[in-house]
């Protein structure tokens, strides 16, 4: 097993979430990237994204990937988007254990609505409305995700535990001789 795990999908499908509670089990640090860039970056993403546009986050995203790439021991929480670039599907696949959460769009729709900082920490896409948005980017990234992931998990109607145990017998059946947290 690669010394590293990516865990990719679209928005609010519990990246984050899952990531921290995975790290915390296998005694492995965690970053998120989005947090990461923010810090970074000395803004909001969405704040960057009206001073510098889609392309120059992706630009940031990318270098924040090649970085993370070259530690160990290591959990990320990448953005919904990271795979539309073809390089981070290649840096993904290579340096990582790639992990995709998948969730119906009535879920994504839902979580996003019943987020408090969804608004300000997820800047809209499109100009499309959030239901229609959701349904178009997901259109356009479903092939990326399969495409870059080792493996897949359905998280509609799981719990959190149940999705991160989840999580950690897909990693023990990757490498069970790992020394497990």
């Amino acid at each position: 097993m690669k010394p590293r795990i990516a865990i990719i999908g679209f928005r609010a499908t519990g990246k984050s979430l899952l990531g921290r509670k995975l790290a915390a089990r296998l005694g492995w640090s965690f970053v998120d990237m989005d947090d990461e860039l923010v810090a970074s970056l000395g803004m909001s993403i969405q704040e960057w994204v009206e001073l510098h546009g889609w392309e120059a986050f992706r630009r940031e995203e990318s270098r924040l990937l090649a970085d993370l790439a070259g530690r160990d021991r290591l959990v990320v929480a990448t953005g919904g988007g990271v795979v539309l670039e073809p390089g981070n599907r290649t840096t993904l696949r290579e340096s990582f254990e790639v992990v995709w959460l998948r969730a119906r769009q009535t879920t994504i729709l839902s979580r996003i609505r019943s987020d408090d900082r969804s608004a300000g920490y997820r800047p809209p896409l499109t100009s499309l409305p959030l239901e229609q948005e959701i349904e178009v980017i997901l259109k356009e990234r479903l092939p990326l995700y399969a495409e870059t992931a080792d493996h897949a998990l359905e998280v509609d109607g799981l719990a959190p535990e149940a999705i991160a145990q989840k999580l950690l017998e897909w990693a023990r059946s990757v490498d069970d001789s790992m020394i497990w947290a």
